[in-house]
């Protein structure tokens, strides 16, 4: 990563005041250099770019534009500091992710569940959420009982694996996202997931260049889209955002929406570690 001292335009960015980025009269961006906006199970985790429409932000529990968790052999690791560069005013801004945290799963004030009889558990329950999606509106039940038993998620911070420095140019209509792995440690490492994700209150219908229209629950848990393109967008507000299926990534969409514990609507990349970079463009829609 480029020191500040190397670029009279680039600046170091470690206080707590957001970024802010107008896009037009009623949308903007913005970045946090900490872990807000804190909502529900994603508050201690670092959040990508968020979008706001007329002052209000949309992301809810979502986890933003532009955010890596990387999936290795023994656990998933999330991102709970980071840091932030800007140049060009604030339309080119750099946020470097550090791979410093793991998902634990707690019984109200008891001890941690096993991880390996959770994650067998978490598999097997995905897949019949998968499998039997008619039946959505149950599973999300189920997973408002979880809340109920008081079984909880909990980031703990660990030794970090590497960092991704993220590089979000924004445009008025665009965000052009590029990744950078070269800090990241390899061993060890299955897969590599950039979430694109904000609230799914506000995002709550799906679309794509194969005439797929979906809503609601029915966008799926995660599924992958076989369209060219995918656009996520909202009845109640005119704002949508999409992305193109790119070449060495598998694009999935995704929406869930449990009460007190998910909200979130998202078009996630998933690849394999083969290459050094990655690079994707987000398409934004505002109508008037």
């Amino acid at each position: 990563m480029i020191s500040p001292k190397n670029n009279s335009n680039l600046v170091s960015r470690k206080k707590l005041d957001p970024i802010n980025v107008n896009l037009t009269d009623k949308l903007s961006l913005r970045l946090y250099s900490d872990s807000r906006p804190h909502c529900m199970e994603t508050a201690p985790l670092q959040k990508g770019l968020v979008l706001i429409l007329n002052d209000k932000e949309l992301i809810q529990e979502g986890i933003g534009f532009g955010v890596p968790v990387v999936r290795y052999q023994d656990k998933t690791y999330f991102s709970s500091s980071a840091e932030v560069l800007i140049e060009n005013g604030n339309s080119t801004v750099t946020k470097t992710y550090i791979l410093d945290s793991v998902s634990r799963k707690r019984i109200w004030r008891s001890a941690y569940i096993n991880d390996g009889l959770y994650s067998f558990t978490r598999k097997k329950f995905a897949l019949l959420y998968l499998g039997h999606k008619n039946y959505s509106s149950f599973f999300n039940n189920f997973m408002e009982l979880r809340q109920l038993a008081k079984v909880r998620t909990e980031f703990q911070r660990v030794k970090p694996r590497g960092a991704i420095a993220v590089k979000y140019d924004i445009r008025p209509a665009t965000i052009n996202v590029s990744l950078d792995f070269s800090r990241l440690v390899l061993s060890g490492c299955e897969e590599i997931l950039v979430q694109n994700e904000q609230g799914s209150d506000i995002f709550n219908k799906y679309v794509d260049s194969n005439n797929l229209k979906l809503s609601g629950s029915k966008i799926g848990g995660w599924d992958a889209v076989t369209a060219d393109e995918a656009c996520l967008l909202s009845t109640n507000f005119p704002i949508s955002f999409s992305l193109r299926r790119t070449e060495g990534a598998t694009l999935f969409r995704g929406w869930e929406h449990t009460k007190s514990r998910f909200s979130w609507a998202g078009l996630n990349y998933s690849l394999f570690p083969s290459n050094s970079s990655f690079s994707y463009t987000i398409s934004l829609s505002c109508k008037r």
